[in-house]
């Protein structure tokens, strides 16, 4: 229609900036979220590796000098406890990973119910058996005080 009206295309619309950015927060979220049990994994055994600090420079040897040894560590974690320099779930694991590698056996792979099944280890099977409601339940739970009682007394059977 020569003389009509003419349309004109439109200009591009601008977008926003915000879409972006947006896009990279999502990105950033989803990778987090993909390596989360990856990084729970490593952070969980990086706390452990402190706990087990203590009971690793021990001599897993059974005599008077192991035994010893094993108990001023038992109380010296007593202490940082009781100073409030160890959370109850802290010193929980540092005690029952130090009565672990004191037994000098597969005893710091076996989980509770395999202490339970095997049934060699008595004091270590209660003492591991005191600690879970301390390591794994509510704050509150479980006396530290009697995990490392009952430390002293694996340690010394």
């Amino acid at each position: 229609m020569p003389g009509g009206d003419v349309v004109e295309p439109l200009p591009p619309e601008a977008f926003s900036a915000w879409w972006p950015a947006l896009a990279i927060v999502l990105l950033v979220v989803a990778a987090v979220l993909a390596a989360w049990p990856w990084l729970r994994r490593l952070l969980g055994r990086h706390r452990r590796k402190a706990g087990e600090a203590a009971a690793r420079s021990l001599d897993p040897v059974t005599g008077p000098t192991g035994a010893e040894a094993a108990l001023a560590e038992i109380d010296r974690l007593e202490r940082a406890w009781r100073a409030g320099e160890l959370t109850d779930r802290a010193a929980a694991e540092a005690l029952a990973a130090l009565v672990r590698d004191f037994t000098g056996r597969d005893a710091a792979v076996l989980t509770l119910l395999d202490l339970r099944v095997k049934g060699d280890l008595p004091k270590l099977t209660a003492l591991i058996e005191a600690a879970y409601p301390v390591e794994f339940g509510v704050k509150g739970q479980g006396d530290v005080g009697e995990l490392a009682e009952r430390a002293r007394r694996a340690v010394r059977a």
